[in-house]
């Protein structure tokens, strides 16, 4: 027994520089967290790294005994290695089958899969104003990219439909998020965010579906793909409605600010929003100084001579004046 304990120390020290130094080397390449990527390893691989140090050892007891002894180890050895190897290519075949199932849902309609990328982007970025940690981060991420991936099982005439739906149309689109958790949950990969995508039509005052929660019993996770998933619904182009502009847009997720959204998951949202309309207005300023300071555009303005013009007339009335806001549809503004 004495002679195992330098054995397990080595083990064990080796192990963690090991998932130290490769940890440091991701994060530093991509810079990610740190500790993400070494409660990863621990918790995926954990059992297959423990197999590892176990083989150690016995390799340096039959070392010990006889060089030649080590071929018997290298069979249960190779075992491990290819045990390795297949967990990680189901982990990517798995991935690689729902990134399919999400193009062939593109084919159908494009919306969804454009939506569900953008959706993705926004939600990381209210996930990190709310400072998550990173794993927390990555699993919204991972289920915005796919919160809608149970309306493969909707009809066509339902999912293109460019008018509201009736009620029994209705029944069937709520049915979406139940299929989409149902089609991931018992995929390890995905099996984290299962409740993220069952629950993202859940509303903070109880009015959404499938169950009708409220407050805190939604996922902080569905709270937050939700907010997402309505800000890009109201400010892009349906068959059923034109968009609303950012600034109309934000007037009404502020409405539903407590409402329909988490006080504040929508305070983060509408910060995000404030921010990215700031940095665009400092880069339209700051290309608008460069252009004054370009040489070729001061000799251009010097150049051209004042053409004479004829009184201006009337203003006409402002198209923007004589039409209406875009009204949403029921059923069809932002629960879909």
């Amino acid at each position: 027994m004495g002679s195992l304990l330098p054995a397990l120390g080595a083990f064990t020290t080796m192990s963690l520089l090991n998932n130290f130094f490769v940890s440091g080397i991701i994060t530093l390449t991509e810079r990610t967290s740190f500790f993400y990527h070494l409660r990863f390893n621990l918790r995926h691989l954990l059992v297959q790294i423990l197999s590892l140090g176990v083989l150690g050892i016995l390799m340096a007891v039959v070392y010990a005994q006889s060089p030649w002894n080590l071929a018997l180890v290298l069979i249960p050895l190779g075992l491990v290695h290819l045990s390795l190897r297949n967990y990680m290519r189901l982990r990517e075949e798995a991935k690689k089958a729902f990134e399919k199932m999400a193009d062939l849902l593109a084919k159908r309609d494009t919306y969804t899969y454009e939506h569900s990328k953008d959706v993705a982007e926004l939600a990381v970025k209210i996930a990190r104003k709310l400072k998550l940690p990173l794993d927390q981060v990555e699993k919204i991420r991972s289920a915005a990219m796919i919160h809608d991936i149970g309306k493969i099982a909707i009809p066509d005439s339902i999912l293109q439909k460019p008018g509201p739906l009736s009620e029994e149309e209705w029944k069937v689109m709520k049915l979406h998020p139940v299929i989409g958790a149902d089609l991931i949950k018992d995929l390890e990969i995905y099996a984290d965010v299962a409740d993220i995508v069952r629950y993202e039509h859940e509303r903070w005052n109880g009015s959404g579906y499938p169950r009708g929660l409220q407050g805190d019993e939604i996922p902080l996770g569905a709270r937050i793909v939700a907010a997402a998933d309505i800000y890009n619904a109201l400010t892009t182009d349906r068959p059923y409605r034109p968009a609303y502009s950012p600034r109309e847009a934000q007037r009404i997720i502020k409405e539903m600010r407590g409402v329909e959204l988490d006080p504040r998951v929508a305070d983060a949202l509408l910060a995000v929003l404030e921010e990215e309309q700031t940095e665009a207005e400092a880069g339209e300023k700051a290309k608008a100084k460069a252009k004054e300071k370009s040489p070729t555009s001061r000799s251009d303005s010097a150049a051209a001579a004042p053409e004479p013009s004829s009184p201006p007339s009337a203003p006409a009335q402002s198209r923007s004046q004589s039409q209406s806001k875009p009204q949403a549809p029921a059923h069809r503004s932002t629960d879909e």
